[in-house]
């Protein structure tokens, strides 16, 4: 039975915390430069499709790198590779989150006009189908890359994940709904990572709840 034995006078114990905490605080900058890197390749991806075709491409991209990807690796080439791979079929399948969009905005202008019974349950409609919708958001580019199915059956399961898993729909608002605050009250950060937080977060739970799925199924 071994015994325990004090260290030897004179030997420095601290250089192993020392190199334990250093650590920590580096991988938590390489986190965090990791996640701006994302997001400014996101609007970059953006920008190179003029915004209505590089949008849904740079999302589902973004998410490649910042959930399947070696966080070790820098983040440019894997962007741009998936950008590119993935351009039509991120097109087709976010054409309708493109146009629901829209239509979100177009309500919204309509409701700032209204007054009375009728705005308020307007507003109630918009807020109802918003908080759907971003679920819906949260789920998109883990459903893209995940299942290789056809539009139609994409988006019946899209429609429905809000209400596969409540749990996962609340989590996701909540996070969506505090990064989006933290932006409006800091734009600073919100410039810097407002796409790529909420990116990492909500997918790792839409992941989470997609394992479940396929696991019952």
């Amino acid at each position: 039975m071994s015994e325990l034995r004090p260290d030897k006078p004179g030997r420095d114990t601290s250089a192993g915390d020392e190199i334990g905490w250093t650590g920590g605080v580096m991988r938590v900058l390489r986190r965090v430069t990791r996640l701006v890197e994302v997001n400014v390749l996101v609007l970059l991806g953006a920008a190179a499709g003029g915004v209505v075709l590089g949008l849904w491409p740079a999302v589902r991209a973004a998410s490649t790198v910042l959930l399947d990807g070696d966080p070790a690796d820098a983040p440019w080439r894997p962007f741009w590779r998936e950008w590119l791979a993935g351009w039509r079929r991120a097109n087709v399948l976010g054409a309708p989150l493109t146009v629901g969009g829209a239509a979100l905005l177009l309500d919204y202008l309509v409701l700032l006009q209204l007054d009375g019974p009728g705005r308020a349950a307007l507003q109630l409609g918009l807020v109802l189908v918003g908080v759907w919708g971003a679920v819906v958001l949260a789920y998109w580019p883990r459903v893209v890359l995940r299942y290789d199915r056809s539009a139609l059956e994409t988006w019946r399961f899209l429609l429905l994940s809000p209400a596969l898993g409540p749990g996962t729909a609340v989590g996701a608002v909540v996070v969506l709904g505090v990064c989006g605050l933290v932006a409006y009250v800091i734009p600073l950060l919100g410039l810097l990572a407002g796409i790529a937080v909420p990116l990492w977060l909500s997918g790792r739970m839409a992941d989470d709840r997609l394992n479940h799925i396929d696991d019952q199924s």
